[in-house]
């Protein structure tokens, strides 16, 4: 089965892009660019720098330590509920063995 592909023109800090992705996920891309965007054009913002490759660089770092983080809370949050569960099950062991 081939993959049909679609051609999006996304724009990141004014100047214009095509971008391949498969097609039916052209929205996804565009959102994925703006959210890009929006990254490059607040770090622009705080730095005064204008460098679209060094604005890149800074905006994929930001979001990768973000995404990072947020995968490391979702691990601690299931990591949590495990010990919770395995507490109720030795509860209810104990429980029954003295019960």
């Amino acid at each position: 089965m081939v993959t049909e592909i679609a051609t999006v023109r996304v724009q990141i800090l004014g100047r214009e892009f095509p971008v391949a992705c498969p097609a039916g996920q052209e929205r996804e891309l565009e959102a994925a660019a703006q959210f890009v965007d929006n990254r490059m054009r607040e770090i622009q913002e705080k730095t005064g720098n204008s460098a679209l490759e060094r604005l890149a660089v800074m905006a994929a770092l930001n979001i990768a330590h973000e995404h990072l983080s947020d995968e490391a809370k979702g691990s601690d949050d299931e990591l949590k509920r495990l010990a919770d569960q395995i507490s109720a099950t030795l509860e209810r062991l104990s429980e029954s063995e003295t019960g």
